[in-house]
């Protein structure tokens, strides 16, 4: 039977306990204590073997998300008192027979159970033993050695810590975690309360989770078909066994340390005792083994001597049986006949029914069949029409640029034109009122007729004149307004380059070709680039006033002269090809050049050596000439601005990796097997040393100089670079 091991404590503030730093050390972790201004870092904690955040699936449900060093703190401050329980502890036993994964599914399984039983968060670590190794006394004193006397833990002692929170999480503005200020969860409520509440005693609850975990447990146990757990005590089992005293956590260590403890003794006489019990048991169940199978020879004897008898009387009874079965089947059988026999009529009706019903399918088969070809060609039609569509849409994005500066010139020369309008719709209008002035005669009726007529013509002209001018407005507008769209859109992937949804993942490796609708790394270096230089921020308080700000800034001169970022932010795989094609030169230029050089080192570390040291050193002497030749291809009239782009981060890549491996060379002068060796190494990286310095100091960062000094002081011989170089940086755009 596996062993049943579960165990709950109060983290009180009272017992000088704090919920962030119980964390810390289960899980292994560095967390910020909010409360009392620490940092608790327990990241060299040996034995943790995983840590999980487990959340209520109502909880879940509401997309909630929170980690350990926030879920933590927002408990501590859920709390008030001095004095209060801010979190549990549930200690379990997992079975060393299982697999590291099973047992990490077992306790993530149980500890969903408890989060959704009581309604709490939990957070789950899984320990193993940590053994240490053997006693040596000629050995240093070391805390991965076992002193004099001391013992290694049980290698089966495999167990999770599961905290829980002691308040109802409830999900906040913005999908943030709060907690309930104003109860605990029931199981934290006093043995009183709780009876108010028609609720069972804190150790009948304690004995139902107890029941809990070993149900859940049992599942996977009887999976893999081992022995299973038993929530009862020995004594309700019916066993005559003793259980052991919990020994704690200075009289486990002390046991461990040879030192023997008055708990430990009494553990000892128990284990003594319960093998005694179970010897005799064993002994008392072969004895009745004995005894059962001697009756069972007897009975067997006594069997075979009247066999005959019994053997009569059955096969009697087994012909009258078998007599009445098959008269019993016969009636049966013509029944069963019979009421065929009236089914028949109606048998054949439904077969008829169901012919009918076929034809039918045919028919309308048929006639969908044969409209089938023009719905092909429908469709045919329309995804031509599609490309056609598409094409349209690249080549509009293609002179989006010169469609801006067209529009904006458009939208000035009307606004213009309409500001005309005005004011020749204005001088019209007063012209017209000083003609229409009535005549000394108001009563005269010709005169008032032609007073009329006057001001109705009047009034068509200005109304003609105010239709022009709105309408050179409202064109202006429309086009304004499709252009300001495609700018805010522009706007929006500029500002969310970084998003994960929208570009490859930092330091995941992506391949930009299983990801062709996302910016590639380089894509996203470059409208970094591009955001600096406008300004922008990549972080807005009010994303949609940033969004606005930088549409703004998408001016004709802007494009124009950052028309390689237009390019990413409008058709990012459209430009990645075009990179790719005009690089892939570049790239099998260096693969050979790279080639060539791994030969020539090759040579150069056979009169060196075999060590890692003398590789180091042979591939410093060849860098000089090897970027040399990388710069004149750079140079060259007819190399792309993005192969000079790549040879400029390459060369700056190399010159680092050069200054590594001249400091680890100088610092593994000491390993190496003899003085000659030595001084051959040094004469090398000397030479290899000016070389550089003289031809690439330009090039180098400071903490380039800082790495080649560091290895210099080996030596105790400070270097002083003399600043010249014979290559010169590309220029980059973007």
């Amino acid at each position: 039977m596996t062993m049943v091991h579960i165990d709950t404590k109060a983290i009180s503030r009272k017992a000088g306990q704090s919920a962030v730093a119980c964390a810390a050390y289960r899980a292994g972790d560095v967390l910020d204590d909010a409360k009392y201004g620490k940092t608790h870092d327990y990241s060299k904690k040996r034995g943790v073997m995983s840590s999980d955040i487990v959340l209520p699936f109502a909880l879940k449900a509401l997309g909630v998300s929170v980690d350990r060093e926030t879920l933590w703190n927002t408990a501590e401050a859920a709390e008030n008192r001095s004095d209060s329980r801010v979190a549990r502890e549930w200690l379990i036993n997992l079975p060393h027979e299982l697999s590291e994964e099973e047992r990490h599914t077992l306790a993530i399984n149980f500890a969903q159970k408890l989060c959704d039983d009581m309604d709490v968060i939990a957070d789950v670590c899984i320990h193993r033993p940590v053994m240490k190794l053997p006693f040596d006394p000629e050995a240093k004193p070391s805390s991965k050695r076992l002193r004099e006397g001391e013992q290694n833990p049980d290698p089966r002692n495999f167990h999770a810590h599961i905290m829980v929170t002691t308040r109802a999480p409830i999900a906040g503005p913005n999908k943030t975690l709060v907690f309930d200020p104003k109860l605990k969860i029931p199981f934290e409520w006093s043995n009183k309360k709780r009876l108010a509440h028609e609720l069972p005693s804190s150790m009948k609850e304690i004995k139902r989770i107890r029941e809990m975990w070993v149900d859940t447990a049992n599942v996977v146990l009887a999976k893999k078909k081992l022995p299973l757990m038993d929530a009862r005590s020995y004594k309700d089992q019916g066993l005559d066994q003793q259980p052991t005293i919990k020994m704690g956590v200075e009289a486990t260590a002390m046991e461990r340390r040879g030192i023997t403890t008055e708990k430990g003794d009494t553990n000892r006489a128990i284990i003594a005792r319960n093998k005694l019990v179970a010897e005799k048991n064993h002994q008392q169940g072969v004895e009745h083994e004995q005894r059962t199978k001697s009756l069972r020879s007897g009975l067997a004897w006594t069997t075979q001597t009247n066999t005959r008898l019994p053997i009569l009387i059955g096969d009697t009874k087994q012909r009258a049986d078998s007599t009445q079965r098959r008269i019993s089947d016969t009636i049966s059988g013509i029944t069963w006949a019979t009421e065929r026999c009236q089914k028949i009529p109606n048998g054949i009706n439904t077969v008829n029914n169901r012919i009918k019903s076929a034809d039918n399918g045919i028919n309308w088969a048929t006639d969908h069949t044969e409209s089938l070809p023009k719905l092909i060609r429908d469709t045919e039609q329309r995804i031509k029409d599609t490309e056609s569509n598409l094409e349209w849409a690249a080549k509009r994005c293609e002179n989006l640029p010169k469609r801006a500066a067209h529009s904006k010139q458009w939208v000035t020369a009307n606004a213009k034109r309409a500001k005309d309008s005005e004011s020749i719709a204005q001088s019209i209008h007063q012209d017209i009122t000083e003609r229409a002035k009535p005549a000394p005669s108001p009563f005269d009726d010709d005169y008032q007729r032609a007073f009329l007529e006057r001001k109705r013509r009047a009034n068509r002209e200005i109304a003609n004149a105010v239709s022009a001018r709105d309408q050179a407005k409202f064109g202006d507008e429309s086009n304004h307004h499709a252009l300001r769209e495609t700018l805010m859109v522009m706007a929006h992937r500029l500002l969310t380059r970084n998003n994960p949804k929208f570009c490859l993942r930092p330091g995941y490796n992506d391949n930009p070709a299983d990801y062709p609708d996302k910016f590639d790394y380089r894509q996203v270096e470059s409208l970094n680039r591009f955001a600096d230089a406008l300004g922008v921020d990549s972080n807005p308080s009010d994303f949609r006033a940033e969004q606005k700000r930088v549409a703004d800034l998408f001016t004709p001169e802007v494009m124009e002269n950052h028309a390689n970022a237009i390019d990413i932010i409008l058709k990012r795989q459209r430009e990645r090809k075009a990179y790719e094609e005009a690089t892939s030169a570049f790239t099998q230029f260096i693969e050979r050049l790279d080639k060539t050089r791994a030969t020539k080192n090759n040579e150069l570390q056979k009169r060196l050596g075999r060590s890692d040291i003398s590789r180091m050193t042979a591939e410093t002497q060849t860098v000089s000439s090897y970027l040399k030749i990388i710069t004149d291809e750079m140079n060259k009239e007819e190399t792309p601005w993005q192969s000079q782009e790549l040879a400029a981060k390459h060369i700056k890549e190399t010159l680092r990796l050069t200054a590594v491996q001249l400091q680890l060379s100088y610092e593994g002068l000491k390993t190496l097997d003899s003085v000659e060796s030595a001084q051959k190494h040094i004469k090398a990286l000397e030479m290899s040393l000016s070389d550089i310095t003289t031809k690439c100091s330009v090039e180098f960062t400071e903490s380039d100089f800082k790495r080649i000094h560091d290895g210099l002081t080996v030596l105790n011989k400070p270097i002083e670079i003399e600043i010249k170089s014979s290559y010169s940086s590309p220029s980059l755009r973007f």
